[in-house]
């Protein structure tokens, strides 16, 4: 049996403005002592008096990591060309994103962004509601450490899909909630053709607790993620692609009854899926997403008038359709280079066209990639998170990168079908900012220096 502890803990580094890209962020996180084991999730959390604090989940386990550390990174150039024209959308969890911080409330945003791109590559809370799956059809959900490796080149993601998933179920205390469960993967079977081989099911309980960090975002505490390893281990060997796992999330009561009271606090169960999916992605060569699994039949909160961006969770009692659903059609993560067939599509860290996600929501790894990388950056401000983390507060120097700014989601779209359309941004807008031709053999007559970056022209 393998071995497998989660340890969450905050540590601070020292890096000015100027090297506040991943290559050198990485270098130092290396010199500080942290706890052994390997890094799984890391999130920057706040970033005052010339420090960066971040927030780090580490897995001790003797199962071996299939893909590089987090921490290592060879930047590569962006792919000439917008043909495909691939973009990555990121709604990071448990940070109470107005859009996208509940339940699947950002798929008509998604859907947008996704009709001006070829290929759109999201994480799964943004489109995952219950069992109400309204992606469209030109959008692939992936967790968020298989983004970040796609972003770091650890990994390329084949299109084609998993040819079956698996689902790996925490026993339940009560027969009820099993065949709830089952129940649930049975109709995504019979009503969307979907193969789920096998079903497994946990001997002990994955014993997740959330909690809050003190920074506000919602963490998790965990005892042991033996039976995780082995229930995946199981999926694994029968060749399954992709891994639904629905699993207990303990949660004080009057936790739960402050969120559906729509009071102003995060997803509590956010921090709690994100560790489980990333331990099971950095363990194993799959896709993974999670749904709660009820403990007690009073926290389905049946009948409660809710949040309208909330209400998928409260018709539901299983929350695992839209989770079969999207890993249905998630991509598969290979090794660089893998040889494919003419008719394979894949997409690796330089086909990437576009990054978007909410303005003050950047202290993760996928944006410190996109920046050193110059992926163009699209930074939504109508999409208000806890956080609190954007390139003003982390002194990001002007020019640095590609950065826009929009106010929604709305303007993020027309601003992308601007890039695939090879469409001068400058030229969108007023007033438009006159040429000054270079004489040659002759002094400039005027010193002023005009920046026509697109990027910088849209930063104010």
């Amino acid at each position: 049996m393998h071995r497998a502890t989660i340890e969450t803990r905050s540590f601070a580094i020292e890096c000015p403005p100027e090297g506040r890209v991943w290559t050198e962020l990485a270098a130092r996180i290396r010199k500080v002592r942290l706890t052994s084991g390997e890094l799984v999730r890391l999130i920057l959390v706040d970033a005052t008096n010339g420090k960066l604090i971040f927030e780090g989940s580490f897995l001790q386990s003797d199962r071996r990591p299939v893909w590089p550390s987090l921490l290592e990174f060879e930047p590569v150039p962006n792919r000439a060309g917008r043909d495909p024209f691939v973009v990555v959308s990121i709604i990071p969890t448990g940070i109470r994103a107005e859009i996208g911080g509940f339940a699947g409330d950002a798929t008509p945003s998604v859907n947008l962004l996704a009709s001006a791109c070829d290929w759109l590559i999201t994480n799964p809370n943004s489109v995952t509601a219950s069992d109400i799956y309204n992606a469209i059809d030109n959008i692939f959900y992936l967790e968020g450490n298989l983004i970040t490796r796609l972003m770091l080149g650890h990994l390329e993601l084949d299109l084609k899909g998993p040819d079956k998933l698996g689902v790996l179920i925490e026993n339940p205390r009560e027969e009820r909630f099993m065949n709830n469960v089952l129940n649930a993967v049975n109709a995504m079977r019979a009503t969307g053709g979907i193969t789920v081989d096998p079903v497994v099911v946990s001997e002990k309980s994955l014993s997740a607790r959330c909690t809050f960090s003190p920074f506000g975002h919602a963490s998790a505490d965990f005892s042991t993620m033996e039976d995780l390893v082995r229930g995946l281990e199981v999926i694994e060997s029968r060749g399954a692609g992709a891994a639904a796992i629905s699993s207990t999330l303990l949660l004080d009561d009057h936790v739960r009854q402050q969120y559906y009271s729509r009071e102003n606090i995060p997803n509590p169960w956010g921090g709690a899926e994100a560790i489980l999916t990333h331990t099971a992605t950095t363990l194993f060569r799959m896709t993974a997403a999670h749904a709660p699994l009820l403990a007690e039949l009073s926290h389905s909160m049946f009948g409660t008038l809710v949040d309208p961006r909330d209400a998928a969770e409260l018709i539901s009692t299983s929350y695992i359709g839209s989770v079969i659903k999207g890993l249905a059609r998630s991509p598969r993560p290979v090794k660089p280079g893998t040889p494919v067939s003419n008719t394979c599509r894949r997409v690796a860290a330089a086909d990437v066209s576009a990054v978007v996600m909410p303005a003050n929501s950047v202290g993760n790894i996928v944006f410190f990639t996109a920046l050193e990388q110059n992926v163009p950056i699209v930074l939504v401000r109508g999409n208000h998170t806890i956080a609190n983390t954007d390139p003003e507060t982390l002194k990001i120097p002007a020019g640095t990168g590609r950065i826009y700014y929009v106010d929604s989601y709305l303007e993020a779209a027309g601003l992308l079908l601007a890039m695939r359309r090879g469409i001068s941004l400058e030229s969108l807008r007023r007033p438009l900012e006159a040429l000054e031709p270079i004489y040659l053999g002759k002094a400039n007559n005027a010193e002023r220096e005009v920046d026509i970056q697109a990027g910088n022209y849209l930063r104010s």
